[in-house]
């Protein structure tokens, strides 16, 4: 057999690759950010202009102040006060704050992130709530902001702990989606989004991308479609203009924490993107310190937001019973893998951990250390019913919601599917990916691109479907992209082309490869690591990294195998080797393979997405395939026996 020789071999680190804001928002430990200006009166500024606001309507402006963060100083950042119920409702100096790094300074960033929001916890003692509900979002495949906790100082005075959460923004959005140039709009009041005209100032959105061409065409068409449609019209093409797979978890997880400040009632707290790629409008949760609230709207009962008209969209979406039952569905996976004790007591207990020793070291805090602990495992307050009080009690809360919601289920004649248990760690693998797929390279889509990609192989004897699995390249959004009703053979290889073109044909993520490293994922819906990789060296043009042994060995750099075993593979110029010839290629009509000793006990073909388009057992001295009713373009053929194993590119012209 003809033997093939290593260029290099490289062993891929399994440090994970930094992305923007991955330090910031690290988790594990509290932050400190301290605030410093030379203006003597900095606080009564702040307080001051953000009371002009509430009083006049007008922008409350920025200070330029020298921020500190974990010890890096940072000169000319821009900090203002921010909130609305969050600011007023709160009668200490702890308001919520907002720090932007590049408002004096052009492209001044910190840690890859230009705006952070300081949450003060107002209506959320333990200050974890954006978190909690941030996590389930992510869990199920909704981008959502990331939250970190901080000690905050300011004039060197200790400020209190607050919640560091990620500004939605064109940063956001290029981490989150497939194409960040969109318009961005964000509801800065309140609206169940009734059709109120073409007239953009009629509504309560501000546009905050692409201010300069003021384009509200898509929001405008959007608010029409889901008010002024017939009902077949809606049901027939809502999916073609708004993602609603995506907000459809998003009412779920609303209503499952009874965030009834937010579009279920208040009619706030969101924004709606539109995606030039895709040309779909996104919703985009949120502020969530409102949230898990046991005090309104009965525990936010299902058939009150069944049979309140007022919210048009949702009120056409459950009109829909197709629907509707996919909500159902989206409720019950939500229940069974993320509102569960066993996933939220541990993070709970560990925000306790992470905030308890310098809680009452501020003097400014509306809420004692008792409360933090209260709203996270008490049942009482002031001697109270927990309900009766402003503190929540999360342990609680979910104790006595599961089964109101189990209820509201039940009452809707459905019944809850039980997920299936994930595969086994490295059933299925990445087994080779592509991070530098050049122009002109044989390696194209079936649009002819040459895209970054990645090469899945089951390692079982058993085909594998890929419902509930994802693929991701952040550690902080395992659940990036999801994968379409698709299997993997036995066996078998699957190709994902990661372009950030999802909107085409095929499997095609969200995102992109990086050449200069990344990490590539691959989990299942309840958070189970299937198999993961993470490079930190830059790759080569037109190299990839592939598994030797095939399906189970560290990464190296060989031969590119696309779409085949990591093993000997002929070129597309290459037609003969081990006294076997394969001609003509490129074909047509016919391919012949002919046999000069052993014949093949297994001849398999694959197109481009790793289906199984030929397959022949036990072959003779000599085979002719019927290629002619091919699509053109490029194919594997794997040709098996005792003592060999080959794959060969073929081209169908």
């Amino acid at each position: 057999m003809k033997q093939f020789f290593l260029v290099a071999f490289l062993l891929v680190s399994l440090q994970i690759q930094a992305q923007g804001g991955y330090s910031l928002f690290d988790d594990s430990y509290l932050h400190e950010i301290r605030i410093n200006s030379t203006e003597s009166n900095f606080w009564q500024l702040l307080e001051n202009d953000f009371q002009n606001f509430l009083n006049n309507g007008t922008e409350v402006p920025y200070h330029s102040v020298t921020v500190e963060v974990d010890g890096n100083v940072i000169e000319n950042v821009g900090v203002r006060q921010k909130g609305f119920s969050s600011n007023f409702f709160t009668n200490t100096t702890k308001k919520p704050l907002k720090i932007n790094f590049g408002k004096f300074v052009d492209d001044q960033e910190y840690d890859g992130v230009r705006k952070i929001n300081l949450a003060n916890g107002q209506g959320d003692p333990a200050v974890i709530k954006d978190k909690i509900v941030y996590d389930m979002f992510r869990q199920h495949g909704i981008p959502s902001p990331r939250v970190s906790h901080v000690k905050v100082y300011i004039q060197d005075e200790y400020w209190g702990i607050y919640a560091i959460i990620e500004q939605i923004d064109k940063r956001y959005l290029k981490r989150n989606f497939a194409d960040n140039d969109g318009n961005l709009w964000k509801n800065k009041g309140n609206s169940d989004l009734n059709w109120l005209g073409t007239n953009p100032n009629s509504y309560p959105f501000e546009l905050q991308t692409n201010e300069d061409d003021d384009d509200w065409t898509k929001f405008i068409e959007f608010l029409d479609f889901i008010n002024n449609s017939t009902n077949t019209e809606f049901k027939d093409d809502i999916e073609s203009i708004f993602d609603l797979d995506e907000y459809l978890r998003i009412l779920a997880i609303d209503l499952l924490t009874n965030n009834w400040d937010s579009y279920i009632e208040h009619g706030r707290n969101w924004y709606l993107y539109h995606e030039p790629k895709t040309d779909k409008i996104h919703w985009l949760p949120w502020d969530y310190n409102f949230a898990f609230d046991r005090q309104q709207n009965g525990f936010g009962d299902f058939n009150i937001i069944l049979n309140n008209a007022s919210k048009v969209l949702i009120h056409r979406i459950f009109q829909v019973p197709e629907f509707r039952v996919r909500y159902l569905n989206y409720m019950c996976e939500i229940m069974a893998v993320n509102f569960t004790e066993g996933r939220l007591t541990p993070k709970l207990d560990a925000q306790l951990d992470l905030i308890d020793d310098d809680w009452n070291t501020a003097t400014n805090n509306f809420f004692s250390l008792i409360d933090v602990e209260a709203s996270i495992n008490g049942d009482t307050w002031n001697g109270q019913p927990i309900n009766n009080g402003p503190v929540q009690g999360f342990k609680k809360f979910i104790e006595d919601r599961t089964p109101v919601v189990v209820a509201d289920i039940a009452n809707q004649n459905h019944t809850c599917t039980p997920l299936d248990l994930p595969i086994g760690f490295q059933d299925v693998v990445i087994n080779e990916f592509m991070a530098s797929n050049a122009p002109g390279s044989q390696w194209v889509d079936q649009d002819n691109e040459n895209d970054d990609w990645i090469e899945l192989y089951n390692n079982t004897s058993n085909p594998i479907s890929l419902n509930n699995y994802f693929l991701s390249d952040s550690e902080s959004f395992i659940h990036k992209w999801e994968f379409p009703d698709v299997t993997i053979p036995a066996n078998g290889y699957l190709i994902v082309w990661a372009d950030k073109d999802p909107q085409q044909d095929g499997l095609h993520t969200k995102f992109n490869l990086d050449k200069d490293g990344d990490e590539i994922i691959l989990s299942y819906l309840d958070g189970t690591i299937i198999d993961s990789v993470s490079y930190t060296d830059e790759q080569a043009e037109n190299q990839s990294l592939s598994r030797v042994p095939n399906g189970t060995g560290d990464f190296a750099i060989v031969n590119v195998t696309f779409n085949a075993e990591n093993a000997t593979v002929l070129s597309i110029g290459e037609n003969s080797i081990n006294g076997i010839s394969i001609y003509p290629n490129p074909a047509s009509t016919n391919l012949k393979i002919d046999f000069a000793d052993e014949a093949a006990s297994r001849i398999v073909i694959n197109d481009i997405l790793g289906r199984e388009i030929y397959n022949i057992q036990n072959a003779q001295s000599q085979v002719d395939i019927d290629v002619s009713k091919l699509n053109s373009g490029m194919y594997v053929i794997r040709l098996v026996s005792e003592s060999y194993n080959i794959s060969k590119k073929i081209i169908v012209e």
